[in-house]
């Protein structure tokens, strides 16, 4: 009698233990999937993948592109991804015929060469399937006019030159490259009516001033060139000739595109080698100190002429030309909550930097993800892997996959991740929705520092040479703007940075650029292939989901004194007591949510994401971030709907926060920017209301047998207990029996 009850008591201890490590289980496994993937991304795997990409050019549309399609949805397969390609059918131009020549004073008759020259220790750039230096969704056009120097063709630059007299509409505006979007440059040298546009790279700003120039170091060179596209990406990234899904439904898609979401007038880049003889032409006011340069021998006046230059640009418009989005998935346990990661495929040229150092780094990300699916790995919610084409041209393989499945994504996506160059130099970089701040600096301490071949000075992690205030909003220019800006994903954008600016967009962003000056032990691709996974990795298997909307209260509030700021230099008076009001309410609710997740998580240690609790709890951080989108839109620009943070209108690349209240003030509109403040007030106290708990249901107090139900759990907890103690006691006297045999 004593020996049982001995062993029931030993029975219920190991019942008890059994349980205990049960809750400690989905901990200890999720810390050992991290190790597992961070151990797989490999410098040398990274570089094969590097290798491949930048083979041969691969503009979007070309058979090349459809070939790394192919590629890189078969690799993914190998891996044990699902994995399939999304074929779509868009406008894009292709050059036919460009020239730019000076035509007077007779004695500088010049034809610009518009060459990158072959450079011996690149095997690469002479490949005579290179696409010839030109402006994406630039028109066919001539134009034969002096020329006015404008710097970098900001709006300021212009009404600079406006307010002293110089005249503009009717000539070709020479610019340089740098501070805002080039089809920011362009779009404005449309409005003031200007005949033709040409942009070149000043050694200033990437060339001889910066360093050693490519060769002999990453710098431009005098004859290296920056293509790019010319699209209105402010107005609405994607497919310019369609024109519904820039303006909405509503709108004459008949319409020409051509002057509303491409420009309507010539444009073509030029490097500063053929820049410098309609430079040194210029006469005119001297340009102020700040617009110089350092091409030589040029004093740097802004005309216009005497110099005359002609323009011509022939390009091919094919409105039904294919391109491939590479689409990969691992179903998670919640197969309707979805991570999203991305990066785009297609290149200028070779692309080494931009974008293949981040598609190698998504490969390798792929293959880490193959190993843990090998070791039976199935990840809380389902991760999408997402290989974007047309990139280039103006974001338009991602803005139509958003479009097209928007209304699966608005109620399924956690957040998108977006690497697009991945490596360019050794400095990290983040920007994205305040709400994942926590998720970054996470992941960039847990990921050491790439060592780049020796451990000399190295810091120990990516945290260490990263601050916190450099995490800013997202503007454009890169995948993430139809996510974040038309439907409201909580997105962020990932890389290392440093050198890219010599080489951009030019036949010299190569493998050979990347193996002597951009990364040559590949071991920032690595870093960047951990980052990104683990920072997916956190979002798809986190208990609750890792989004801190009091430190987005806090950033709002900085917003908040951005606006004022700039509603004072331009002389606009807001009325902000009631934003105020609301962004305390959001911050208090911002707090209580952060009380809300320690105390779900520390009451019943063990939870899993897919008990209800935590899926509700999850369901209102995740899907709070689309009360920040506004149903009309920006004024103007209906597409671009969060009225936090989006591109600026005369930007491009660069946000601006309260886009909308900021857009009224530079236009010295008080009306419209207070409509939009108070807009933008509606919106924070809609994602305070969305991420409030619901009340707790009301608890039905039984009519009779109250005593019933503890009973049955008193019964069913006896049998759960006795059970395991018979089969202790069995397994007891069978181990006596075993023993007294020997």
């Amino acid at each position: 009698m004593a020996y049982g009850l001995s062993s029931a008591r030993r029975a219920l201890v190991v019942v008890c233990l059994l349980a205990v490590a049960c809750l400690c289980l989905v901990s200890v496994v999720a810390d050992s999937n991290e190790e597992i993937f961070l151990s797989v991304p490999d410098p040398q795997q990274a570089r094969n993948h590097l290798e491949y990409y930048t083979a041969l050019p691969h503009i979007a549309g070309s058979m090349r592109d459809f070939e790394t399609a192919n590629w890189t949805m078969n690799q993914w397969l190998s891996y044990g991804l699902e994995a399939w390609i999304e074929e779509e059918f868009i406008m894009l131009t292709y050059p036919l015929y460009r020239r730019v020549e000076i035509t007077s004073p007779g004695d500088q008759v010049f034809v610009a060469s518009m060459q990158e020259p072959w450079v011996e220790q690149d095997p690469t750039s002479n490949n005579t399937d290179s696409v010839p230096t030109f402006n994406g969704y630039g028109p066919s056009g001539n134009a034969t006019a002096e020329v006015v120097y404008v710097n970098y063709c900001r709006e300021e630059d212009f009404l600079l030159l406006v307010s002293e007299g110089v005249k503009i509409e009717g000539n070709i505006v020479l610019c340089r490259y740098g501070h805002v979007f080039r089809g920011i440059k362009s779009m404005l040298a449309q409005k003031y009516n200007a005949v033709g546009v040409l942009i070149y790279s000043d050694p200033i700003d990437d060339g001889f001033r910066r360093g050693e120039v490519y060769p002999e170091g990453p710098w431009r060179p005098i004859q290296g060139v920056q293509r790019g596209s010319v699209a209105f990406l402010s107005i609405c990234p994607g497919d310019p000739s369609d024109l519904e899904a820039c303006f909405g439904p509503d709108f004459d898609n008949s319409t020409s595109y051509i002057g509303r979401t491409m420009p309507s007038i010539p444009v073509l880049p030029l490097s500063w080698g053929d820049a410098q003889p309609i430079l040194m032409g210029l006469g005119g006011k001297a340009a102020n100190p700040g617009w110089h340069g350092a091409v030589p021998n040029v004093t740097y006046n802004v005309g216009p002429g005497p110099v005359t230059v002609r323009m011509q640009v022939e390009v091919s418009y094919n409105e039904t030309t294919p391109i491939w989005n590479v689409v990969g998935r691992i179903k998670g346990q919640q197969e309707d909550r979805l991570v999203l990661i991305g990066n785009h495929r297609d290149a200028w040229v070779f692309g080494a930097t931009d974008p293949s150092s981040g598609s190698s780094a998504l490969m390798e990300t792929a293959r880490g993800f193959g190993e843990l699916i090998k070791k039976g790995w199935k990840p809380q919610r389902t991760l999408m892997l997402l290989s974007w084409d047309a990139e280039e041209y103006g974001l338009v393989g991602s803005t139509i996959y958003g479009r097209k499945h928007q209304n699966d994504l608005a109620t399924q996506a956690v957040a998108y991740i977006n690497v697009d160059v991945g490596v360019s130099g050794p400095w990290f970089d983040a920007s994205g929705t305040p709400s994942l701040i926590d998720l970054v600096v996470g992941v960039a301490s847990d990921v050491p520092y790439p060592n780049n071949g020796t451990n000399d000075g190295v810091p120990s992690s990516i945290m260490d040479t990263w601050n916190t205030t450099w995490f800013s909003a997202l503007g454009s220019g890169s995948d993430f703007t139809v996510f974040i800006d038309h439907i409201g994903i909580p997105c962020v954008d990932l890389g290392f940075t440093g050198l890219i600016g010599g080489i951009y967009h030019s036949i010299y962003d190569s493998m050979h650029w990347m193996d002597m000056f951009g990364d040559p032990h590949y071991t920032f691709h690595k870093g960047m292939a951990q980052v990104m996974g683990l920072a997916a990795m956190r979002l798809a298997d986190a208990v609750v989901l890792p989004f801190n909307y009091a430190a987005y209260a806090t950033q709002l509030t900085a917003y908040l004194d951005r606006v004022i700021l700039v509603a004072n230099e331009h002389n606009v008076t807001l009325e902000t007591s009631s934003f105020q009001d609301a962004l305390s309410s959001f911050l208090a609710m911002g707090q209580q949510i952060e009380k809300e997740k320690d105390t779900l998580l520390a009451a019943t240690p063990g939870k899993l994401a897919s008990d209800s609790d935590v899926m509700a709890l999850n369901d209102r951080l995740m899907l709070a971030e689309r009360k920040f989108i506004s149903a009309e839109g920006l004024p103007g620009r209906p597409f671009y709907k969060h009225v936090l943070q989006a591109p600026g209108l005369y930007k491009g690349y660069e946000p601006d926060v309260l886009p909308g209240v900021i857009q009224g003030i530079e236009v010295y509109n008080a009306t419209l920017a207070q409509e939009q403040l108070e807009q933008v007030g509606l919106c924070v106290r809609a994602v305070i209301y969305a991420l409030q708990a619901p009340p707790p249901r009301p608890v039905n107090k039984p009519t009779s047998r109250p005593w019933l139900i503890p009973v049955i759990v008193v019964i069913g907890t006896l049998i759960a207990v006795a059970a395991g103690a018979a089969a202790f006691i069995r397994w007891r006297r069978n181990a006596r029996v075993r023993y007294a045999r020997v």
